[in-house]
């Protein structure tokens, strides 16, 4: 009778445990560390969408300008920044806002200003006129659709981008890569579409590694939209498709 069987039964019984352990837990270190820095994206998100409606808010009554929507950004993302001192952190949430947020104006579209505009007095500055949509008795006015009717026009929508940094390691290579991704356009070649992705990633985030979050609000006018034409294009702070 071989005593030493069981012995050795014993032994490959371990190592096998062991090649098994080695294997399975960087996955679960992944898993934990992934599921930290989703929680953390999952309040972001939250945050970002309560700071897009008050930027539409604050939009829909400053004439659909940038600087409006900026302070709705402004007021909406400073709870989420609570971990900074509060004397420091009107100026965080004001870093955040001005280097890694993209705010698109989805309507009023450029053809609905080219459609509808209008000279109207005073709606920047006093003693100034500028073109814009108007906003009184939209009930009586014409229902053409030219290219979208005047009421249809006087709609604020707006999507806002916002680079959230990464700072759980080990998976922020693989979360900022995946964003990345995701901000890919259909349309081309496989190399022209990489080049889109990148470049609308690195517009949002630059340097950062981040992941990017969209949120989206619609509001009705409550003043004449104005074309901001000073902040609106490629390369300024508000895209104006």
């Amino acid at each position: 009778m071989n005593t030493h069987q069981p012995a050795r039964i014993s032994r490959q019984g371990r190592g096998q445990a062991m090649v098994e352990f080695l294997i399975i837990i960087p996955v679960l270190i992944m898993l934990i560390f992934g599921a930290f820095q989703a929680t953390l994206i999952y309040s972001a998100k939250s945050g970002l969408n309560y700071a897009t409606f008050q930027a539409a808010r604050l939009g829909a009554v400053n004439s659909a300008q940038y600087e409006g929507m900026r302070r709705g950004l402004l007021r909406g993302m400073y709870p989420m920044f609570s971990q900074f001192p509060e004397k420091d952190r009107m100026d965080k949430t004001a870093e955040e806002v001005d280097n890694f947020v993209l705010i698109t104006r989805i309507s009023p579209a450029l053809n609905s200003f080219s459609a509808w505009q209008t000279p109207h007095e005073g709606l920047l500055s006093i003693g100034t006129t500028a073109q814009a949509i108007p906003n009184d008795n939209l009930m009586y006015r014409s229902q053409q659709q030219n290219p979208v009717s005047i009421q249809d026009a006087n709609l604020l929508k707006i999507r806002v981008q916002y680079c959230v940094k990464l700072i759980v390691p080990m998976v922020e290579n693989l979360l900022s890569t995946a964003s990345k991704f995701n901000q890919r356009q259909s349309g081309g070649s496989f190399s022209e579409v990489s080049k889109r992705t990148s470049d609308q990633y690195t517009a949002i985030c630059g340097q950062r590694k981040g992941f990017v979050l969209t949120a989206e609000a619609t509001v009705r006018m409550q003043s004449a939209a104005v074309h901001d034409a000073e902040n609106c294009g490629a390369g300024k702070k508000m895209l104006c498709p």
